[in-house]
């Protein structure tokens, strides 16, 4: 499973970069295999077929135990890629390491800004360098 981290500051829009990301998807012609929200703010996860691929976005990544959830989502929902997100300065080393040990995994992490006058134009070329990245996979 290849995972590619959306990393930013508090309310910097990961979570808007995930609906986006998803919604581009569906528009090109993935189908949705599952989705759920949280309870919390705008949070999901969603797995989707596309392109030959089962692709899960998990978007909550605000505490330290969200990206070892989205790591167990993906590998319980078989999942070629997923999209997952980091809140600045969470530790996420060690679970992409334990995932890394036990499935090969591969990620990049995707660094976006926090400001108002850069986030529409950083989500929008998060979700495009995602979705060039899933064509490619």
């Amino acid at each position: 499973m290849k995972i590619y981290l959306i990393y930013g500051e508090k309310d910097a829009g990961k979570t808007t970069a995930c609906q986006k990301l998803l919604k581009c998807i569906l528009s090109l012609g993935g189908k949705l295999k599952s989705y759920d929200t949280f309870t919390w703010d705008n949070d999901f996860k969603s797995v989707t077929e596309f392109e030959s691929k089962r692709i899960g976005i998990y978007s909550p990544g605000d505490e330290r135990g969200h990206l070892s959830e989205a790591i167990t989502f993906g590998t319980d929902y078989n999942c070629d890629i997923l999209v997952a997100t980091v809140r600045k300065g969470i530790a996420y080393n060690a679970p992409l390491n334990e995932m890394s040990d036990s499935n090969s995994g591969e990620w990049i992490t995707l660094h976006k800004g926090a400001t108002d006058a850069e986030l529409d134009y950083n989500e929008n070329g998060i979700v495009i360098e995602l979705l060039d990245r899933i064509h490619k996979a």
